[in-house]
């Protein structure tokens, strides 16, 4: 009975060990993002402005009024202001998933300025299409990332396709 109790407290030690390792590992990649790259041009209009790592954290949480698990970012701006990419990476794709579907949750419950008018099936994911606020809009998950594109209506089928490549 000894030897049991023995085992079962040093299992619990080591477990303890292990996720206080993980949660210090995670906690790190969270409170120091690393940058994601972004396209140098989308449908033939130059990245005017970019934000990566902690500022575009940064800016996700203020557009959001929240803070979010994310562990790299960036935020693109191209031409003059006629598209806009928003990038978020998540630890996990699977905490990737679940942002991209509370965002469609939250979306369809209205109230926000987005107006859902398609979804489309790429390759095995999901491409959320919205209208609002003079433009198109599109999000969905590559992986670990969340993608939001924003870009005028002239513009936008060309920016998904060429986004759709940028983020496989």
């Amino acid at each position: 009975m000894k030897r049991i109790v023995s085992i079962v407290l040093t299992g619990l030690g080591v477990l303890l060990f292990v996720a206080a390792g993980v949660w210090i590992y995670f906690n790190n990649l969270i409170t120091h993002p690393a940058d994601i790259s972004l396209p140098d041009q989308i449908a033939g209009l130059p990245l005017s402005m970019k934000m990566t790592g902690a500022q575009a954290i940064e800016e996700f949480d203020m557009l959001h009024k929240k803070h979010f698990p994310l562990t790299s970012g960036a935020v693109g701006i191209y031409g003059d202001q006629e598209a806009a990419l928003w990038v978020g990476g998540a630890p996990f794709n699977f905490m990737a998933a679940d942002m991209v579907t509370g965002m469609r949750d939250k979306i369809s419950e209205g109230g926000s300025p987005f107006m859902p008018i398609d979804e489309i099936e790429n390759s095995g994911r999901t491409i959320y299409a919205l209208e609002g606020m003079g433009q198109k809009h599109f999000y969905f998950q590559s992986e670990n990332l969340i993608i939001w594109l924003a870009a005028e209506p002239s513009i936008a089928d060309e920016a998904l396709e060429q986004i759709l490549e940028a983020y496989p």
